[in-house]
């Protein structure tokens, strides 16, 4: 079994961290927004406030996994997951999961007392099922029929 530890993106790890989104074959559109987003975090932009927050998975001292979590613009009790990735070698181990339960602990640190809801755009899976997530289709079409994103719901009880 490997040993994977988390810490927060640091400036000295920024290019690892955006290769693994380049190793996935992530477009360039969105590797626009990520490297935004990441460079935001690392600044600490607009008088402290940062919008998502980096974690990185990393085995033997290596970056193997990228994943953000911010809270929502929509509500002080509602976060949103974004922008996860594992390189390709070290995908089909269980990664991406550990990404989730290390985001939804950071999230529960962060909110404190109190319930609070987390949703994330992605495919609907197992992973997010496991976890306590429900797909919440657009109307008129039906998630399972649809190799699109959906949006996908959890609710988290109070500390």
């Amino acid at each position: 079994m490997f040993n994977v530890k988390f810490v927060d993106l640091t400036a000295d790890r920024f290019e690892e961290a955006l290769n693994v989104f380049i190793s996935g074959g992530w477009e360039e559109e969105s590797l626009l927004y990520v490297k935004a987003e990441m460079r935001a975090f690392l600044n600490g932009d607009i008088e402290g406030y940062i919008r998502a927050r980096f974690i990185l998975a990393l085995a033997r001292d290596k970056v193997i996994g990228v994943a953000a979590w911010a809270q929502s613009m929509c509500g002080f009790s509602v976060y949103e997951l974004s922008w996860a990735t594992v390189v390709p070698e070290w995908r089909h181990q269980g990664i991406n999961a550990l990404m989730l339960q290390e985001r939804i602990r950071r999230i529960r640190l962060h909110h404190g007392a109190g319930k609070f809801e987390v949703i994330v755009c992605t495919w609907d899976n197992p992973m997010y099922k496991q976890a306590g997530f429900a797909s919440l289709p657009a109307p008129g079409r039906r998630a399972e029929d649809s190799n699109e994103k959906c949006l996908l719901l959890a609710h988290f009880a109070a500390l």
